[in-house]
């Protein structure tokens, strides 16, 4: 009895020292090992190692109604049924979690419903049923998940200050969410195999988001800013590598970039900035490299540029700006390239124009159409069943139109067309299409200003085509040979037209 009662009275002095400084150390090794700590306020620690078998940890740090002060909690698990939770309330807060093997799990949260601390919270995994969660609210944010195999699932959300986040998967079923919501976001997600999918969101501030995968199903995703609108510091990187790519990523306003890479298999990027507009200084560039690629762009205002890049299959790229100093450039190779850039539209805009066009083999097509201002269109065409299409102005009002198609071998087909003269203006318009080999055919039509056609074709099917309307009117074709023939209308002002036909059909044509 005595025993007992001196066990009773040593445990009461325990239990008084926690109190006083909070400091608790749990180490189990083997069977049913549960432990669950609860402390209230002030020097928080705990310390809980577990070693094999039924292993669930549980420590909570503060509450009734908030304390948890200077906090900390590790917990370290290592076989079997592994579970482990620690929760926090503010000011320093810390938590470490490592699991090892079997059927883990691992959650952590601090702050629980804002006011702030020092938050951190570091998740590290290794192999089976992974899934680890993390949730921070106030102040200096920092979240690390690490999982390598089997089930991995990874997840972190952020609110408010220096949010910052890393998750990294390794192998099987991964996938990985973050939302980040005010200040100074950043984030970044690498997988490596299986079922890869990594997500995002950041919404208001400096944000930035990197996610790279490498093999299996591939999608990722990234939006910064809504809720409604928000992100300022904007950029996305997205890079994945094989299989099954997918990659989206979408903006709000200011300082917008979206870059995606992409190299094989059944790849699809998809980019927009503004969203319906107010400005930023936009910017996305999309390459994709092998098989099922696609591609597509969205600006809305400010300082647009989009460069897409495609290399091999069944390449598509598209674009479509709005407004203030768009440019679009677009590089297809090989298989079954189309390639669509529109500037300005829904009535009107588009300042600064210039789009660059460029095809190499197979099914090309090029199209480009602008609204009004500093017009620039350039279309390069090398082999296969070759189109090229350019529209400016789009019943106009005026720009410094300008329109340079070049087609080398095969299908070729050219067409431009420039505006003004019915409804006043039109401006600088040029036109110059070369066509050198195969089924040509070159189309021009322009209205008002300072007309110029020119249009050079050299072998096989030609044919040429221009027609002008108002003021400085100029045309010159040179056709060199096979089924040669030409037709030209010119209307009001210093019309002037040249042919020049070498060999086979020959033809002609001129009405001023």
């Amino acid at each position: 009895m005595k025993t007992v009662i001196l066990s009773l009275a040593t445990l009461f002095i325990t239990t008084v020292m926690v109190a006083q400084s909070n400091i608790s150390d749990v180490s189990q090794t083997g069977e049913d090992n549960v432990a669950d700590i609860t402390q209230v306020g002030t020097e928080n620690s705990s310390l809980t190692a577990q070693e094999g078998s039924a292993n669930t940890a549980t420590a909570i740090q503060g509450s009734e109604a908030f304390s948890s002060r200077n906090g900390v909690v590790e917990q370290t698990q290592t076989g079997v049924k592994n579970s482990a939770t620690a929760q926090h309330e503010e000011d320093a807060n810390g938590i470490f979690q490592v699991q090892i093997g079997d059927g883990n799990t691992a959650s952590a949260t601090q702050n629980l419903a804002f006011f702030g601390g020092g938050n951190s919270a570091d998740q590290l995994q290794e192999g089976r049923g992974n899934s680890a969660v993390i949730s921070q609210e106030g102040i200096l944010n920092t979240a690390f998940q690490a999982q390598l195999g089997d089930g991995n699932m990874a997840s972190a959300t952020q609110e408010g200050n220096f949010n910052f986040s890393d998750s990294n998967q390794d192998g099987a079923f991964n996938s990985a969410t973050i939302a980040q919501v005010g200040d100074g976001n950043a984030s970044q997600q690498i997988q490596l195999g299986e079922a890869n999918s990594a997500s995002g969101e950041q919404w208001g501030t400096d944000n930035f988001l990197n996610q790279d995968q490498d093999g299996g199903g591939n999608v990722a995703t990234s939006l910064q800013g809504s809720s409604i609108f928000d992100s300022r510091g904007g950029e996305v990187q997205q890079v994945q590598i094989g299989d099954e790519n997918t990659a989206f990523a979408n903006h709000e306003e200011d300082n917008n970039t979206i870059l995606q890479g992409q190299l094989g298999d059944a790849n699809n990027a998809s980019a927009d900035q503004n969203l319906g507009s107010f400005g930023g200084d936009n910017f996305a560039i999309q390459i994709q490299l092998g098989n099922g690629n696609t591609a597509t762009a969205s600006q809305n205002g400010s300082n647009n540029s989009s460069d897409q890049e495609q290399s091999g299959d069944e390449n598509v790229a598209s674009v479509t700006q709005s407004g203030t100093d768009n440019t679009a450039i677009q590089s297809q190779s090989g298989v079954g390239n189309v390639a669509t850039a529109e500037q300005g539209g829904f009535f009107f805009t588009s300042r600064g124009g210039t789009v660059d066009q460029f095809q190499s083999g197979d099914e090309n097509q090029a199209f480009a159409r602008h609204e009004e201002d500093n017009n620039t269109v350039t279309q390069v065409q090398l082999g296969n069943a070759n189109s090229a299409s350019a529209t400016q102005n789009i019943l106009t009002f005026g720009g410094e139109n300008l329109t340079q198609q070049f087609q080398i071998g095969n299908g070729n087909v050219a067409e431009a067309s420039q505006e003004g003269e019915g409804f006043g203006n039109g401006e600088g318009n040029i036109i110059s299409h070369i066509q050198l080999g195969d089924e040509n055919i070159a189309l021009t039509d322009q209205q008002g200003v300072g007309n110029i056609s020119d249009i050079f074709q050299s072998g096989n099917g030609n044919m040429a085509m221009d027609t002008q309307i108002g003021t400085d009117n100029f045309t010159f074709v040179t056709q060199t040979g096979d089924l040669n023939s030409s037709t030209i209308l010119q209307a009001g002002t210093n019309n002037s037209a040249v042919v020049t036909q070498t060999g086979v059909g020959a033809g002609g044509g001129s009405l001023q």
